[in-house]
């Protein structure tokens, strides 16, 4: 008889940002598992709402749940959940990365960081004991547990390395239609003070060009997928790599059969000789995170290595090469002015932006932002985290970093934003009518989703 293990993403499944992707750290669990015990021992299932039905229909013996902080009230309620029908809990994902201390007593064991090996080690252990036995636990590396009402964190685990051990995400237990996703690197080798990726991963690590696109032909071939995005934090750092990745992808006759929809770049790196490559492989767009048009906002969330030039010269070569550029943008630095908005605002509109979306800055565990937050007692290590939300129109208790403007007046910057958005959306769809029809499906749904074009 299997093993049952019920993944819980928890995620808002109002949000259709939040549950558009499968969430793939659990399908490198699973084939993690696999690997390790073959894979007629466990029968997994991934959810996200709806748990008490789920466990009495799935009837699993342990359950792994994973979090960012801004949803780890919906993880706390989903351990409480399963706890009920005295389940085995492990927590894994950025969140009790970050802050060990938030571990809850429904939840018997945290993940620290990286989760693959340690999983390995922690189903060992209950295969072993039908349980966690806490005095074994101290045994596995990078955890958290309590036992006797105090916090143990055991030693750190090591990084694994190459990644290519990993085996590919197990995608059926997953939502995979006809568009997928996938991340071909961890980390990222800059330190944006309000991104916590850097400190989650610690250091850059690649999968090899040929594990990247050995992936990708099972997207196309196994599962039938037509798109693929690329979620990397810097998919375009290892230039080397990407050149052999568009080879690879020439060799194997897959171009052509795929469309390859976006990857996160950095304007600084954005080049002629990036750009080419990118068309080779036949890349729609490129996802930049330009974040403000002022040029000392930019520095205070990106530091020295990134001018509001580089931002504009890497949208006008991808242009160039015939490749779109989407762009975030972040608003309510402290030391943000009027001015500093307007700036970002009159950038909106005068760059050839294919689309843009705007979030108001926000403090997240790990971050040097979340260091600077805690000296204005505006979050804590025990704190309600639903108010950490890049979207103070939906939730009035949203932080305000802001120490120029009031939370009105910020609110009051939305709809010239909104305007910019919706302008630019309706301008890109008229200068590529060939694919009008899908541009306003896409509107549609985000409008449906309650993104409102970029919010």
């Amino acid at each position: 008889m299997k093993l049952k293990f019920m993944f819980i993403n928890a995620v808002d499944p109002n949000r259709g940002f939040e549950i558009g992707w499968p969430p793939l750290g659990l399908g490198y669990l699973a084939s993690s598992i696999r690997k390790q015990f073959g894979s007629d021992l466990v029968e997994f299932k991934t959810v996200s709402r709806d748990i008490a039905r789920e466990v009495n229909s799935f009837k699993p013996d342990i359950v792994g749940i994973t979090s960012v902080s801004q949803n780890y009230n919906r993880a706390i309620k989903h351990a409480q959940t399963c706890k009920k029908y005295d389940l085995p809990v492990i927590i894994g994902g950025p969140h009790i990365s970050a802050l060990p201390s938030t571990l809850t007593s429904d939840m018997d064991v945290g993940v620290i960081e990286e989760g693959e090996e340690t999983i390995i080690d922690l189903l060992s252990l209950f295969l072993k004991r039908g349980c966690f036995d806490k005095g074994e636990l101290h045994n596995v590396d990078g955890i958290v547990f309590r036992r006797d009402n105090e916090l143990v964190i055991t030693k750190k685990r090591q990084l694994i390395q190459p990644l290519d051990k990993i085996p590919m995400p197990a995608r059926d237990i997953l939502s995979t239609g006809k568009r997928a996703y996938m991340v071909t690197s961890r980390g990222c080798p800059y330190r944006c003070i309000f991104c916590h990726t850097s400190a989650f991963w610690e250091r850059t690590r690649y999968f090899s060009a040929k594990y990247v696109v050995s992936e990708i032909k099972q997207l196309v071939e196994e599962y039938g997928v037509k798109t693929i995005g690329f979620e990397d934090s810097l998919f375009i750092a290892d230039k080397e790599r990407l050149r052999q990745i568009v080879e690879l992808l020439e060799e194997e006759a897959i171009l052509g059969r795929v469309r390859f929809s976006y990857c996160s770049a950095r304007a600084n790196l954005v080049n002629d000789e990036i750009a080419q490559l990118l068309k080779r492989m036949q890349m729609n767009g490129i996802s930049l995170g330009l974040e403000s048009a002022s040029p000392h906002i930019l520095q205070y969330l990106k530091g020295k290595s990134i001018t509001v030039q580089d931002n504009m010269n890497a949208i006008k070569t991808a242009k160039k090469y015939g490749i779109e550029s989407g762009a975030t943008f972040i608003i309510g630095s402290p030391q943000e002015t009027r001015e500093d908005i307007l700036q970002t605002l009159r950038f909106i509109k005068e760059a050839p932006l294919a689309s843009s979306k705007v979030s108001f800055l926000t403090p997240l565990p790990g971050t040097t932002l979340w260091e600077y937050a805690k000296t204005r007692n505006l979050v804590s290590d025990h704190m309600d985290w639903d108010i950490l939300d890049i979207n103070p129109a939906q939730n009035k208790n949203a932080i305000i970093l802001s120490e120029r403007l009031t939370r009105e007046e910020l609110m009051s910057y939305l709809p010239l934003f909104r305007k910019a958005v919706i302008m630019k959306a309706l301008k890109h769809a008229l200068e590529n009518p060939v694919r009008i029809p899908g541009i306003l499906l896409e509107a549609s749904k985000r409008l449906l989703r309650g993104e409102l074009l970029g919010w």
